[in-house]
């Protein structure tokens, strides 16, 4: 690729190893060098030895060569999360309430402080509420304006409560994903997020978790999406 010119709105993107966007940043704020830019994207060295051994890769873009490659990433509109190549597998993610409850009525991404690992971008999702309800239940004003929020000891808790795909994760970039995107986090989003009609108490558990063995996971084909599709 030629030196780009207008450096002002060159980006730094990294790309997993199918070719997906998953973060990016400004070549003016990361530096011209990409092994100190991937530093600042990637501040743990023992993920940048992990992705380098999986085949992520980081690329200096143009604005142009950015919302070609790297926006349809960030918004979900991309062929690679359309594959669906990692439907058949089945994660768990515990979510506390509220907002559990507000990734069914509003809120477009999770906020995590660690990615989703790229082999598990499209699996299935069992959307957990955890037991405990977050503290900032009366304080997040986003939750709070959403209509229809349940009153505090209204919440089904301890149990799942809706199954959908995870379609992508980035790490926050300039404000995106407002109002619900928090800064220096990853984002997760998910894509055919479907409530139960009756949530299936279990544990739950921290990072991406698989379900027992002993769990009843008939209702997926009761499902739009999930794994008793004969097309997952």
């Amino acid at each position: 690729m030629n030196a780009p010119t207008d450096t002002e709105t060159d980006h730094w993107v990294r790309f997993d190893p199918a070719g997906c966007a998953q973060s990016s940043t400004y070549v003016d704020e990361a530096g011209p060098l990409a092994e100190d830019a991937y530093k600042q994207i990637v501040p743990r060295i023992a993920d940048r030895r992990r992705e380098a051994a999986e085949g992520w890769t980081l690329e200096r873009l143009t604005k142009q060569e950015w919302y070609e490659r790297a926006h349809p990433c960030f918004v979900g509109t991309c062929s690679h999360q359309a594959t669906g190549r990692n439907a058949k597998e089945v994660r768990g993610l515990t979510v506390k309430q509220p907002y559990a409850w507000a990734l069914l009525n509003g809120k477009t991404v999770e906020n995590r402080t660690w990615p989703a690992p790229a082999a598990l971008i499209g699996c299935t999702v069992l959307l957990h509420a955890g037991k405990e309800l977050h503290a900032a239940l009366r304080t997040d004003e986003r939750v709070r304006a959403l209509p229809g929020l349940p009153a505090r000891g209204e919440f089904v808790t301890g149990a799942i409560i809706a199954v959908g795909r995870l379609a992508s994760c980035h790490f926050e970039n300039n404000g995106c994903c407002a109002p619900w995107g928090d800064p220096e986090v990853f984002h997760w989003q998910f894509a055919d997020l479907h409530p139960l009609k009756e949530p299936v108490a279990c544990n739950g558990a921290l990072q991406l978790w698989r379900p027992k063995a002993d769990l009843d996971l008939s209702f997926l084909k009761e499902t739009e999406g999930g794994t008793g599709r004969d097309d997952a």
